[in-house]
């Protein structure tokens, strides 16, 4: 008993001593001031105190840290480098037996489980005695992993111990680290233990047995529970990431069938979202990385050997009961998502995660389950149903539109690459054509279900509805058919634009005439129509006079994108009307056979000099009618169209036509521009005299 009282006297006295030497370096790294004395001032009346003049705050010097180099070097380093020896030294001694025949295979056994259990109650006593040194948990960690490597011995390499008693022994070992790190908060003892005990189905070569299964799950619930209990982060990755290796060994070797798999696999699956979801249920501040990365591995690893046992199963009808499992993961990860969010609705992010990790699922799954046209379809409606549902999870525009944003992208790469590629657009006219009318469904509820202050998302969305229009308008026409329903499409954007106030409408319209232009001039009224006319011109008629009017309406009713967008589009308007009378009039003067190489182009040529005269009469009329009525667009358009007839006489005229029709395009030009000049100057100075007020 005085032994006893002696050691605690010396190790209490030890102790204080250091404390003093820890107390002293503190002294003398902060300065304090000592207080000065408050000074009298005498005289008559009472004494008056003068308060002495505030200190200012010194800025103290950080701290050391706990352990210093000394501390580091010999009470962690050398700790660690002694277990290690004492593994590696009892190893030696073990294999010189072996050599020598000093030891059997039972007394190697007992012997090294005696000396790994000696050493793990050596530490522990030392620990709780003795003070707790990093040589005590040292001990500790050496003795246990001794337990696991002795245990590992006895059953696979020495069939000493059944497979039955080697799990229950390794769960023994394992709750007993795991007891003591949570006693002493020693996380590597911890880990030691937690991992030990999961390992064991592969270190004592169970990895086929149903009781392996049995016990590495009931292994697992209780790791979870102590690794959540403590905030045992990164070691949860740790665990995870064995159980699933361990998993994935058992279904690669004993090739199970595929329900067999399911259930196993599920089972698995819930334990490790429980070590991530649980502990987030603690958590107060924002999501760990850890739990991240378990629910997203997890995910993964749980979808893919799911998968490869069904194929193993099925040769024949695989991709069936893979959808199905796909399916079923990604539901159980949507419901996981629901619960976590309904218990506790500040911590979002994990919440997120999963939604996504099920809606990834759920898409590979239905292209499973489902083929053809159905696909695109299923995905765009997915992307409107989940406007909503994804808003209220979250509470991030942001994640809503890369949400939907995805499902959108995914219908229109299916339906651009399958059911209406763009080097065959026609191809699936009767199939395709309602995948894309779905997308444009979808995406326009999507605009109305967004708020109103997202007006960049609405405007994307809309835009998006109408380029699908646009594009189903190509699958279902062709031809003339296809200019003249962009025109009307245009028209009656113009009006939505108008009545609705939607710019996007407006900018649609718009984006819609352009089209049809485009095509008339591509297809049905090409520039070279001007020389050799349009062959039929009633194709032609159609095209540009429905971009004409398109052009016509928009420019009454007006778009209101910009302030010259009326200005620009009666010029359109007008433009395309004159384009088509001078086609009508070339078409009207190509004979039905010409020789070209006998020259027999007069009719031709009388064509081309009716068409300059044209363009210089209209151009005289609006420079007229600009001048009656005062108006400045008018002379502009004048201007311009007598522009563009002298530019035709003297490059294509004067090179391509014979010299009668020369000589006559000449003249007339000639004398419709004297006589535009003299309407000019007449007509703007009356105009001028009567603003001055001269009779």
């Amino acid at each position: 008993m005085s032994t006893t009282v002696e050691e605690r006297l010396s190790q209490l006295e030890d102790q204080t001593r250091r404390l003093h030497d820890r107390l002293e370096r503190v002294e003398a790294w902060v300065n304090v001031p000592a207080p000065r004395a408050a000074p009298q001032v005498a005289g008559p009346g009472p004494t008056r105190v003068r308060s002495a003049p505030p200190v200012e705050p010194m800025s103290r010097p950080e701290p050391l840290p706990e352990h210093d180099l000394e501390e580091l070097l010999g009470g962690r380093l050398l700790a660690l480098v002694g277990g290690l020896a004492v593994l590696v030294g009892l190893a030696f001694l073990v294999a010189l037996a072996v050599e020598r025949g000093w030891l059997g295979e039972e007394a190697r056994t007992v012997l090294a489980f005696g000396g790994s259990a000696l050493l793990l109650g050596l530490g522990a006593w030392l620990h709780e005695h003795r003070g707790r040194t990093q040589a005590s948990l040292a001990a500790c960690g050496t003795g246990l992993a001794g337990l696991f490597l002795s245990l590992t011995a006895a059953t696979v390499l020495y069939d000493l111990v059944p497979v039955g008693p080697a799990l229950a022994g390794a769960f023994v070992f394992g709750a007993a680290g795991a007891a003591l790190a949570v006693r002493w908060d020693a996380t590597p003892i911890g880990g030691l233990g937690i991992l030990g005990a999961l390992a064991a189905p592969i270190l004592t070569g169970a990895t086929h047995d149903a009781q392996a299964l049995l016990f590495l799950a009931i292994a697992e619930a209780a790791a979870v529970a102590v690794l959540v209990w403590r905030r045992w982060d990164w070691l949860r990755v740790a665990a995870v990431a064995l159980v699933l290796i361990e998993i994935a060994v058992w279904t690669f070797d004993a090739e199970p069938t595929a329900t067999r798999a399911f259930i196993v696999l599920a089972l698995f699956g819930v334990l490790n979202l429980a070590a991530a979801t649980a502990f987030e249920l603690r958590a107060e501040a924002k999501p760990h990385a850890a739990s991240l990365i378990i629910v997203v591995g997890n995910a993964a690893a749980v979808g893919l050997l799911g998968a490869w046992a069904v194929a193993n199963s099925y040769q024949g009808s695989a991709d069936t009961g893979i959808g199905w499992w796909l399916a079923g993961l990604g539901i159980g990860h949507a419901v996981a998502a629901l619960l976590l969010l309904r218990a506790q609705p500040h911590n979002r992010t994990i919440a997120t995660w999963l939604f996504g990790v099920g809606l990834v699922a759920a898409n590979i799954a239905f292209v499973l389950l489902v083929s053809g046209v159905a696909i695109p379809i299923g995905w765009a409606a997915a992307a409107a149903a989940l406007a909503l549902p994804a808003r209220a999870l979250t509470g991030k525009p942001k994640f809503v539109y890369a949400v939907v944003g995805a499902q959108i992208a995914l219908a229109v790469v299916h339906v651009l690459a399958y059911e209406a590629p763009l080097e065959d657009v026609a191809a699936n006219r009767t199939t395709s054509i309602w995948a894309i009318l779905a997308i444009a469904a979808s995406t326009f509820l999507m605009a109305r279900l967004t708020p109103a202050k997202e007006i960049e998302w609405r405007a994307t969305a809309d835009a998006t509805a109408l380029a699908a229009v646009a594009y189903g308008t190509v699958v279902l026409f062709h031809g003339v058919a296809l200019a003249g329903a962009w025109a009307v499409e245009a028209a009656v954007l113009v009006e939505v634009g108008r009545r609705l106030g939607h710019r996007v409408a407006a900018a649609g319209a718009l984006g819609f005439g352009l089209l049809a232009a485009l095509h008339a001039l591509s297809f049905e009224a090409p520039p070279d129509s001007l020389v050799h006319g349009a062959d039929p011109f009633w194709q032609a008629a159609i095209a540009v006079g429905a971009v004409a009017a398109a052009a016509a309406l928009a420019w009454k009713r007006g778009l209101g994108l910009f302030e010259v967008d009326r200005p620009l589009l009666a010029t359109a308007a007008g433009t395309a009307a004159v384009y088509l009378a001078s086609i009508g009039v070339v078409s009207l003067f190509q004979p039905g056979s010409v020789d070209l190489q006998a020259g027999n182009l007069a009719v031709r040529e009388q064509g081309q000099a009716i068409v300059s005269a044209f363009w210089s009469l209209l151009g005289l009329g609006l420079l007229w009618a600009g001048l009656r009525r005062d108006r400045r667009p008018l002379r502009l358009a004048g201007f311009s169209l007598l522009a563009v007839a002298v530019g035709k006489v003297f490059l294509y005229d004067m090179a391509a036509l014979d010299r009668e029709y020369r000589v006559l395009s000449f003249v007339v030009l000639g004398v419709l521009l004297l006589a535009g000049a003299y309407a000019y100057q007449r007509l703007r100075r009356r105009g001028s005299n009567n603003l001055l007020g001269t009779p």
